[in-house]
């Protein structure tokens, strides 16, 4: 735990030295996209909230409005919140897939040649991922709301934050686990292995879009990096566990 955490700090300046230089910001584009359509949904939905509030001072059936509207809301906002999670991973990871090779480049100085089928299969192969992923979180979220009627609702709240966030870091991190080689399988072994790292970044993701605006548009782009800096670094100490990974600012290479 204490190596992830060490990990994630390095890959955050690493991040953030390249951002404040300029480099990849281009990649914020799609993001900021569908950010926009994420807040223009919720915007419409709180509108609609506060007409059915209107009638919060009529007795009985204003409160049963107003009740019904919060239930339906928080169900829409399920939904939403969901679909964004679904095509940040999956329309989107074309783009995170390219991103996050430029920024591998970027600090390894290794070389990835565009290959068009590649893209494909990347993009194929994070469809089944995100599906299964989102398979097992919903089962993993339903096995623990069984046992959280009998537990405090901050532990309910603090295990449906963990679980959630693993299971998101994970699929940003088969960005770089498929570039290196891992099949499906691994991968997943990989991930459930590495828990920290995938609770750590997943972690760092959910409470982003939760800033408002900024974070929505921002939390792809930035998590797509870490996960990869922190991938490096894995490998790397993997690799030659006695030294510290080598990461070099490559300037020179174009985004």
């Amino acid at each position: 735990m204490v190596q992830a955490f060490k990990h994630h700090w390095t890959g955050i300046e690493q991040v953030a030295k390249t951002l404040f230089k300029g480099k990849f910001l281009l990649y914020f584009i799609p993001g900021l996209i569908v950010g926009l359509i994420y807040l223009y949904l919720q915007f419409q939905a709180r509108r609609i909230m506060a007409v059915a509030h209107l009638g919060d001072d009529i007795p009985i059936v204003g409160t049963a409005i107003s009740w019904l509207a919060d239930g339906v809301f928080s169900i829409f906002d399920l939904i939403v919140s969901e679909f964004y999670k679904f095509v940040i991973l999956v329309v989107l990871s074309p783009v995170n897939c390219i991103l996050s090779e430029k920024f591998d480049s970027y600090l390894t100085g290794r070389e990835y040649k565009f290959d068009l089928i590649r893209l494909v299969n990347d993009f194929l192969r994070m469809i089944l991922i995100v599906i299964s992923a989102l398979f097992l979180e919903y089962v993993f979220l339903v096995i623990w709301w069984v046992f959280s009627w009998i537990l405090p609702d901050f532990i309910g709240e603090a295990m449906f934050f963990l679980i959630a966030s693993f299971f998101v870091g994970f699929s940003f991190y088969d960005y770089s686990m498929e570039r290196y080689g891992l099949n499906f399988f691994k991968s997943w072994g990989l991930g459930f292995s590495k828990m920290s790292y995938m609770l750590i970044t997943g972690g760092i993701f959910t409470l982003m879009i939760k800033i408002p605006v900024v974070g929505i548009i921002a939390a792809p782009v930035v998590i797509s990096m870490l996960s990869t800096a922190v991938y490096v670094l894995m490998k790397a100490k993997e690799t030659n566990p006695n030294i510290a990974p080598a990461i070099e600012n490559k300037d020179q290479l174009d985004t």
